[in-house]
């Protein structure tokens, strides 16, 4: 039966982003009316009284690993299996959708594990978010994610890993190629290093322009848009000039490389939270005290990047990286708390970077607003995170999350659910 959310407060993620006594109509898995209480349309739908409630579109995690999992260290990729790390996508698909997460980017993962779980997720047949996948991180040797001992493992591409390496702008593009056969929605690639891997330090460029730009440009010639992770100076610069559609981390941005990012119109997905969690959090959280080390080096650093980038008008989208120990799935929403409490935005501005901006430049035309003709994924709260962002991630606010129309945790208001 059609249903009409009735006298609520709607968050739309439209130009004109809250109607105060607003009603949402459901049919099926869409949004086919939206406005004001006094016109609603509902005379034989079945309504929900929403007084009280916020209403907002599902929140969309542009950031989110499906396999990491409570990680201690780099050594993952050798005590869990790929089928372990199956399993763990599996519950964390789970987990995020029950949060509210209604939609994703996994940006990098192990075998083809992501795409998988998009198609199960699609058809049916698996509970989470509906997914934009990548597969591996295309990487070089020393670079971003290769930490494990050299004399054990030599330049040797081993099977099961988070990383493919390549060497010089043929294996980069062959690289692209076979990714793209086996379906993913996203290239990954990495430019410089990372707190996560004290032999290759944030401040480090990886990559050369000549192999970034080789991944770039075929997979750009093949219809799939690049992120780019990139915390050093150059690497920053080096990824907007290439052609990435969006830069993750940004963790030493400057003038220049905030032109260039403006300039070639370039999405920041900073990932703010897990970072502060690395540098506040990681000793009582069992992280490597030499990870550690390194982030309390460059989180402070970090954030007055990303409110330079903010403050510069640089497009920002939200992305948690969660699923380490120091910063776990479950806790993915204190990345759009952060944005208000340590960037500097609004609560309106910190909503938009995990509803409309997020869907659209994720690749999800269909959701990131409350609109007629979009899918209603969405949430309702208890709470108004517009006056205060720290209710998304206190207990008991959520109260409902729904996916193409249908209830998939919670209850609707005055009903009995799970």
């Amino acid at each position: 039966m059609t249903k009409a959310l009735h006298n609520a407060r709607l968050f739309t993620a439209t130009d004109s982003p809250v109607i105060e006594h607003g009603t949402l109509v459901i049919d099926g898995p869409s949004i086919t009316w939206v406005g004001r209480s006094t016109d609603a349309p509902i005379k034989g739908l079945e309504v929900i009284d929403c007084t009280g409630k916020t209403i907002l579109p599902g929140f969309v995690d542009a950031h989110a690993h499906l396999i990491y999992n409570n990680l201690p260290d780099s050594s993952f990729e050798l005590t869990t299996s790929l089928e372990g790390a199956a399993i763990d996508s599996v519950v964390n698909a789970e987990k995020l959708l029950r949060m509210g997460i209604t939609s994703i980017r996994d940006p990098g993962t192990r075998g083809n594990i992501a795409v998988l779980i998009r198609d199960a997720v699609r058809d049916g047949r698996l509970r989470g978010p509906r997914i934009r996948a990548s597969k591996q991180f295309i990487s070089v040797w020393g670079g971003l994610v290769d930490w494990h001992p050299t004399h054990m493992f030599g330049r040797q591409q081993q099977a099961g890993l988070v990383s493919e390496f390549i060497t010089g702008p043929w294996e980069a593009r062959n690289a692209v190629r076979q990714q793209v056969k086996d379906g993913v929605d996203w290239i990954k690639v990495e430019a410089s290093g990372t707190g996560a891997n004290p032999s290759c330090p944030a401040d480090r460029d990886t990559m050369s322009m000549e192999e970034l730009s080789a991944v770039i440009d075929e997979a750009t010639d093949k219809g799939i848009p690049v992120m780019c992770h990139a915390e050093s100076r150059n690497s920053i610069i080096k990824a907007a000039k290439a052609g990435a559609k969006t830069i993750e981390h940004c963790v030493f941005l400057d003038d220049e490389g905030l032109d260039e990012v403006l300039k070639h119109n370039v999405a920041i997905c900073p990932t703010v939270a897990n970072y502060v969690a690395f540098a506040t959090k990681g000793i009582e959280r069992g992280i490597p005290p030499e990870w550690v080390a390194q982030h309390q080096k460059t989180y402070k650093r970090h954030i007055e990047s990303i409110r330079k980038a903010h403050e510069g008008g640089a497009t920002i989208i939200m992305g948690s990286d969660a699923g380490s120990r120091s910063f776990r799935h479950g806790e993915n929403l204190e990345e759009i708390c952060l944005y208000v409490e340590l960037v500097g935005m609004t609560e309106t501005e910190a909503l938009l970077t995990t509803t409309r901006k997020a869907a659209q430049v994720i690749g999800l035309p269909d959701v990131g607003t409350l609109e007629k003709g979009k899918l209603a994924d969405l949430v309702i709260l208890g709470a108004n995170p517009l006056e205060r962002i720290r209710v998304l991630t206190e207990p008991g606010n959520l109260e409902t999350v729904m996916q193409d129309g249908k209830v998939v945790s919670g209850r609707l208001p005055g009903t009995h659910g799970s």
